[in-house]
């Protein structure tokens, strides 16, 4: 790869050699139009002795030597040692500036006239040490001195490593090329366009690989893209190491990439040959493993084989071009469709690639023309390794595109027959939904009448059950209350008589006790007779307990009738509020209805649900009575009964702006027996029996909202919703928390 350097700066001097036996002086007359390569005239001497770059030195005893040979050609090198150059310049030269260009394989400090101009790596006795540094030929300015001779020295050092690879890779140990600026000029754009070329084919190969990659992620079934990627991956590598390659001036780093880019570039061929196989559905014979085994051979004569250039990797590309032909042509006489496309990019790259092999081989100069500033070199390479890899892409995209319209076509005729199915299925929707509705309809007409059905079943069982309860606790009441009335009778009479005869003691025997008895018996007389007055009170509350049982205790019908609650309110509320104006003729009311008129007969039992509002209103009354006893300025009582009807139940409100219910005992006023009221005033049953046949009986709710010494609300809330509709009775913890 390296020999180009060699085949650009041919010897085209003319230069006239003063044999004047050991002392003999190169004098350069004129500058050739490619420069002058200085490879005659130098001495070496083995060693390391900085004065020896002096030019007062006598190099008389040195060796002659070309150093622009290969190291293996130079065996007398040893590891250090110098070399001096002494030449003359015509007067012509002398006017023009001069660059030196150093191509190395080793480390070197270059003297001029005794100057230091460039050291290039690190300088070592200890070959472990050296590190070797690649100048890439880097112009460095000369400046002549006055005197006629001028002397150019060179204090090397060598990295052992070279001597195992073949001269392909390490091309020579030193070269010095003297320059002119036009040829400067020429040889930086010569460089940039082999650069150029391959940081291209680099970028082209890479976005190649990026598309086979997407071939194969989108249809992986292909598995030829997952193989054309790796090759174009490969090639693509290759070229970025060559591309790079002269920017890297650590010789073991550009000795590595320059392996690296030959190693990828001839498995890539292969890997072409492979993704071929695939594609075209060849079994893999004989000459396939043949490949691979004469690229690993091909690749060590090319690492490690004498005075054989870059031939092997040509030879190799050449046969594996024609493999590539070959299986081309296979699949054409198969009748493949568009293999035609690929068979015309390998039968480019193979022409192409023998006559590059032709012209490197018998006419290099050739290589090194240029054609509209391009050289033939590139001209031939680059259309070589771009031309399969364009074809396989434009097959690739052919085929894409072929199975898109493919793909097209049989998704009009899926379309088309997923609109016939969709319209078949529209009709049997339509079919299936009218079957449905009727279904439904009757099933719903079923399920109504069993609900009904299973709603008075579950009706009749409540209220036959809480008829046996209620008779039960009645007749238990009953004749409990039969057994202490009579008791009761005795103590409340005994009470009675009592306080009759401590009037008659006190009025009698009393008063003839002396005067300090008299006190005494007095005074225990009158605690006498509070106890009797206690004893009197508690037993006629004892007696009104009794009643209420009694009252519990009487038997319903248990049928329900068609009822009109707005009349049954407006009966019961009247009969409450004279019953209380009775006992206190001064009291009196604003009794306020708001009945709804199209409330309906509602099917009830009329004597329990008259019970239950004739003890609302009497609780109502009670406590607007109350609070007019306590002579608050501008207080006017009020109850309020409002009947109200909603789509599943009939509202019963009673509302009175008494005294209220305390919040500590809201949570109690459903049990039995308890009371707010004074002793002998209420026996705690009313609200109890009330809760009962509202929740038990017609399964309903009993609510009560109420803020102490402002107003108390009773809502009565009884199910009236469609038929067989089951009502849902409240939980206790509404009831309390109401």
């Amino acid at each position: 790869m390296k020999a180009y350097t060699l085949l650009l700066l041919a010897l085209l001097v003319r230069v006239a050699l003063a044999q004047a036996g050991p002392e003999a002086v190169v004098t350069f007359e004129q500058m050739p139009p490619d420069g002058l390569l200085l490879s005659s005239g130098w001495k070496y001497h083995p060693g390391d002795n900085r004065a020896w770059a002096t030019p007062q030195v006598n190099d008389q005893g040195w060796q002659a030597i070309n150093p622009t040979l290969c190291l293996r050609q130079l065996p007398q090198l040893a590891p250090t040692g110098w070399l001096r150059l002494r030449f003359r310049v015509a007067p012509q030269l002398r006017r023009q500036a001069l660059a030196l260009r150093v191509y190395q394989y080793a480390a070197s400090e270059v003297y001029f006239n005794g100057q230091l101009l460039q050291r290039y790596g690190s300088l070592s006795a200890q070959p472990a040490n050296v590190q070797p540094f690649w100048p890439n030929g880097e112009p460095i300015e000369l400046t002549l001195n006055e005197q006629p001779e001028q002397v150019l020295a060179v204090r090397y050092a060598l990295w052992p490593g070279f001597q195992q690879f073949s001269d392909f890779f390490v091309p020579m140990f030193f070269q010095a090329h003297l320059d002119g600026l036009s040829q400067v000029v020429e040889q930086d754009q010569r460089e940039a366009t082999y650069k150029t070329s391959d940081m291209l084919l680099f970028g082209l190969f890479l976005l190649l690989s990026m598309l086979h990659l997407a071939f194969f992620l989108y249809n992986p079934a292909q598995r030829a893209n997952l193989y054309f990627t790796l090759y174009t991956l490969a090639v693509a590598i290759s070229f970025c190491c060559t591309g790079f390659l002269d920017e890297v001036h650590r010789l073991k780093v550009r000795l590595g990439l320059d392996v690296l880019s030959y190693v990828a570039l001839q498995t890539g061929g292969v890997l072409a040959v492979h993704a071929l196989y695939c594609l075209f559905g060849v079994r893999r014979t004989a000459v396939y493993y043949g490949l691979w085994a004469v690229n690993g051979v091909s690749l060590g004569l090319l690492l490690y084989g004498h005075e054989l250039s870059w031939y092997p990797t040509v030879a190799f590309m050449v046969l594996v071009s024609a493999e590539q032909l070959r299986l081309t042509v296979g699949a054409m006489r198969q009748t493949r469709r568009g293999v035609g496309i690929i068979a015309a990019g390998f039968a480019i790259a193979l022409v192409l690639l023998v006559v590059f092999a032709f012209l490197a081989r018998f006419n290099q100069p050739v290589l090194q023309a240029q054609v509209l500033s391009v050289p033939v070199h590139t001209l031939l390479t680059f259309p070589a390794f771009l031309s399969p890899v364009l074809a396989i892409s434009l097959f690739l995209a052919r085929q894409f595109a072929l199975d898109s319209r493919l793909l097209k076509i049989k998704l009009n005729q899926v379309r088309l027959l997923s609109e016939q199915t969709l319209t078949q299925q529209r009709e049997k929707q339509v079919l299936l939904a009218q079957q449905n509705e009727t279904l439904e309809r009757q099933v719903q007409q079923r399920t109504a009448a069993l609900q009904r059905t299973l709603y008075h079943l579950q009706t009749t069982q409540d209220q036959l059950v809480q008829s046996e309860k209620m008779a039960s606790l009645g007749e238990l009441t009953a004749g409990i209350a039969h057994e202490i009335q009579n008791p009761l009778n005795f103590v409340n009479n005994f009470a009675d008589v009592a306080i009759e005869l401590l009037a008659e003691l006190r009025e009698g025997p009393l008063q003839g006790l002396p005067a300090p008895d008299h006190d005494y018996a007095h005074e225990l007389l009158g605690e006498l007779a509070l106890t009797l007055d206690k004893i009197h009170t508690h037993g006629h509350r004892a007696d009104a307990i009794v009643r209420g049982m009694l009252e519990h205790s009487r038997a319903s019908t248990g049928q329900r009738q068609p009822t009109n609650l707005n009349a049954l309110c407006d009966e019961y509320l009247h009969l409450a509020y004279h019953g209380l104006r009775a006992k206190d003729p001064r009291f009196s009311a604003a009794l306020l209805t708001d009945f709804e008129p199209g409330l309906g007969l509602i099917e009830v039992v009329p004597q329990d649900i008259g019970r239950v509002l004739l003890n609302l209103f009497n609780n109502a009354f009670y406590a607007v009575h109350k609070r007019q006893q306590q002579g608050e300025q501008g207080y006017l009582p009020e109850v309020r009964v409002r009947t109200q009807r909603t789509d599943d139940t009939v509202q019963v409100t009673v509302r009175d702006n008494g005294t209220g219910i305390p919040a500590s005992v809201v949570d109690k006023i459903y049990q039995p027996f308890f009371t707010t009221k004074p002793a002998g005033e209420g026996t705690g049953l009313g609200l109890s029996l009330s809760y009962d046949i509202i929740t038990k009986i017609h399964r309903g709710t009993l609510r009560v909202d109420t803020q102490e010494g402002q107003y108390t609300k009773f809502i009565v809330s009884l199910p009236v919703g469609q038929e067989g509709e089951v009502p849902a009775q409240l939980s206790s913890d509404e009831n309390s928390s109401s």
